[in-house]
């Protein structure tokens, strides 16, 4: 392979796909590609094909040679022809749908319909990296969500909750962050490495897969370094390396199961307890979770004190001299803490009304100093709150003492 192949991802939409019959078309090009499609409805097809040099990868009957052979847009336009279908490679594209009702419409339902659809489950989601356990507290506080902490290898630690189903979306942890998720008995997971959408690895466990291994009657026939230019070991490989402890060949044997099955498998190929799949399929609930803390999602000054316990309970706490000495601040001369907040709240306030009473339309500036105002207020509650549970934390110790 002496080209830079790259993945490239599309979908071929029409009437009355079979998966297999596109397979057997792509076989007779040689075309090295896989096919992805969820079994309700197989008029859409995710295909994905090799790319370099604007050529798609082929493999000849008679080699494990991977060479190129068509443009995208050559490719697009041949399947497009074909199947009557809308086809897309990458940036190529080839419409090819006979005029009147979408396929689409077979999927997604109309306005109408939707009304009579049953409303969506919560989502229950486990994420899995680096995130601190003294952020945690804070976290269900400020996503009003309760959150099980279980502590993982390596400074590890996976977050558990359940999403309501009007949450759209979650971002708990630090990153990178492997999410194992499931909705609607969808299950998927998927790792983050950046801010980047395109740079997600995912995997669902809902959707068929097939591999077409070029002119060949069976994937087996080629290397396996050939088949990773369109298969999902790589991918699953990268989760694994993710998770400390994790089996990453355990993981790529889990895609050939379905169900509730595929749970248990993934589960177990990262290491974690087995009750972590009952959580996830909604048979055990959060607290009896084998080894979790759960954090409930109360307030912010209730998770600033418990935060700060947990911070302090870490004896190799970086923070902990600087802490010692706010603490002898907090409790021997707390007029300066009670000083410092009053003008920081006085000041922040002062900058939000000067921005909300300021005549429309407002300048940028006065827009930017209503957001820090607010802040400054935010900030002033949060330090009263920490200032007095530090206050509190010290008298228990001596009553204790």
């Amino acid at each position: 392979m002496a080209q830079e192949w790259t993945r490239s991802e599309g979908m071929i939409i029409g009437h009355d796909l079979d998966p297999s019959v596109v397979a057997g078309e792509l076989k007779e090009r040689a075309i090295l590609a896989q096919l992805e499609w969820f079994p309700s409805s197989p008029q859409l097809l995710g295909l994905n094909v090799a790319v370099a040099d604007d050529r798609v990868a082929t493999v000849p009957a008679g080699s494990t040679e991977v060479v190129p052979g068509p443009t995208p847009a050559e490719l697009a336009d041949e399947l497009a022809i074909l199947f009557e279908a809308e086809v897309r490679i990458g940036n190529a594209t080839a419409d090819h749908l006979p005029e009147g009702d979408s396929p689409l419409g077979k999927v997604w339902p109309s306005e109408d319909e939707e009304s009579a659809v049953v409303e969506p489950t919560p989502t229950r989601i486990v994420e899995i990296g680096r995130t601190p356990a003294s952020s945690v507290p804070l976290l269900a506080a400020l996503e009003g969500v309760d959150l099980g902490d279980l502590e993982l290898a390596d400074d590890h630690r996976a977050l558990l909750a359940e999403l309501p189903a009007e949450k759209e979306g979650w971002n708990f942890g630090d990153l990178p962050l492997v999410t194992l998720s499931v909705t609607d008995g969808e299950f998927q997971v998927f790792l983050v490495t950046d801010d980047h959408l395109e740079h997600i690895v995912s995997h669902n466990w809902g959707m068929d897969a097939a591999i077409v291994p070029g002119g060949h009657d069976k994937a087996l026939n080629l290397p396996g370094e050939v088949i990773d230019l369109v298969g999902d070991r790589l991918e699953l490989q990268a989760i694994a390396q993710a998770v400390p402890g994790a089996d990453a060949d355990a993981l790529w044997a889990s895609v050939a199961t379905t169900g509730e099955e595929s749970v248990w498998k993934v589960v177990r190929a990262l290491g974690l307890p087995g009750s972590v799949a009952g959580f996830l399929l909604g048979t055990t609930d959060l607290e009896d979770v084998e080894g979790v803390t759960v954090h409930l999602a109360r307030g912010i000054s209730n998770a600033i004190g418990r935060s700060v316990d947990i911070m302090m309970g870490q004896p190799q706490s970086m923070v902990k001299p600087l802490w010692n000495s706010y603490e002898s601040v907090a409790v021997e001369r707390p007029w300066i803490i009670h000083a410092a907040v009053a003008a920081e709240a006085i000041v922040g306030a002062g900058m939000l009304v000067a921005a909300v009473r300021a005549t429309p339309p407002r300048s940028g500036w006065m827009r930017v100093a209503g957001i820090v105002g607010g802040l400054m207020v935010v900030d002033s509650i949060a330090e009263l709150s920490l200032a007095k549970h530090v206050s509190k934390r010290f008298a228990r110790r001596a009553g204790e003492a």
